[in-house]
């Protein structure tokens, strides 16, 4: 059964939170976000001769990151207001129903872009493979931005509660621990109806529904992660050093731990199934975070803050690029006249 990650819910709501919070939509940030997103992706893709749409969640990031963009770029001094905000998210809504809720929208919406997410098969639609990936995930995007816009009201929320633990109720109970319980009960039972209900559904009905309950585990997990502060005082520091390079694994794994484009396990050690988990493993973490530093230096150097020095710096590369993908060519063609 297929069933897709929503990185979306995590990634997002950060540039959401920024663009609110720091209310920084400058170029540079722009920029900057796009390199981090798609640079080490690109690479790949030229080393190894590999589509784009390979690694779909690269393009999906992408989308998602200009969507929110544009929503808090158009009309940013409505961000300040609770009900300006509020049409901003239902027109941002209203624009999702009519982009994936009516298919042949998105198919004519994206098309033109079909050399970027268009992926070749035998007798398959090139597009395809992406409209089924963003249709997956279309509302966990919208969903985890109304998360990070309604924090600071969560927040209000459990320390209101939790001051109210030195009163009782008629009972002898601490009148924040009956709220707490409730709010735990219920959304005990909302993941329950998920897990009971939709989670084991045949393949095809589960994807019709998956835009719709995707979400439901991680807002319940989240809820009580932080209903109760015996747990939300606490960490595992190991999540939170994987958490940084979350885009490399994603686009490691394919060529570490598996071949062919995830078809085939990549075997170091043949026979020995743990060791070779082991090595691909550290193989796997060393490589993944080698291209998470040697995008933040590239970053640095392609996009400093000053406009002209980074003009400078992305037409070296440009002409860098340029002679490589010359010499390619003609060592291609050299070869070719070799072997006929």
């Amino acid at each position: 059964m297929d069933r897709q990650i929503d990185f979306s819910f995590v990634l997002l709501p950060g540039n959401f939170s920024f663009f609110w919070v720091r209310r920084d939509y400058s170029w540079w940030r722009f920029c900057k976000m796009l390199f981090r997103l798609d640079f080490s992706v690109l690479i790949i893709c030229g080393v190894v001769s590999n589509e784009f749409m390979v690694y779909y969640i690269c393009a999906m990031h992408t989308y998602w990151f200009l969507s929110v963009y544009l929503m808090m770029a158009i009309l940013r001094t409505w961000n300040e207001h609770r009900l300006k905000m509020a049409l901003k998210f239902t027109v941002y809504a209203v624009c999702n129903i009519l982009m994936f809720d009516f298919p042949r929208l998105a198919d004519v919406f994206f098309r033109p872009f079909f050399p970027i997410l268009g992926l070749q098969y035998k007798n398959y639609d090139v597009m395809h493979e992406w409209l089924y990936r963003i249709g997956l995930d279309h509302w966990v995007c919208f969903v985890g931005m109304l998360c990070a816009y309604n924090y600071p009201h969560f927040e209000f929320f459990l320390r209101r509660i939790e001051e109210t633990y030195t009163v009782t109720t008629v009972t002898g109970v601490q009148r924040g621990h009956l709220v707490k319980g409730a709010v735990a009960a219920a959304s005990i039972g909302v993941y329950t109806c998920w897990h009971v209900y939709v989670l084991p559904l045949e393949k095809y009905a589960y994807n019709a529904v998956h835009p719709y309950t995707s979400f439901i585990p991680i807002l319940v997990y989240i809820v009580m992660r932080n209903l109760y502060q015996t747990v939300r005082i606490k960490h595992i520091a190991m999540f939170g050093w994987l958490g940084k390079v979350t885009l490399e694994t994603y686009l490691s794994q394919l060529h570490v731990y598996m071949q062919s484009n995830g078809i085939h396990i990549l075997v170091y050690i043949p026979g020995y199934k743990l060791l070779n988990f082991a090595l691909a493993t550290a193989i796997y973490l060393g490589i993944s975070f080698r291209l998470f530093a040697i995008t933040n230096v590239l970053s640095g150097y392609f996009l400093p803050q000053n406009k002209v020095k980074a003009f400078r710096n992305m037409i070296g590369v440009v002409v860098i690029l340029a002679i490589a993908a010359v010499a390619a060519f003609v060592l291609r063609f050299v070869r070719r006249l070799t072997t006929d």
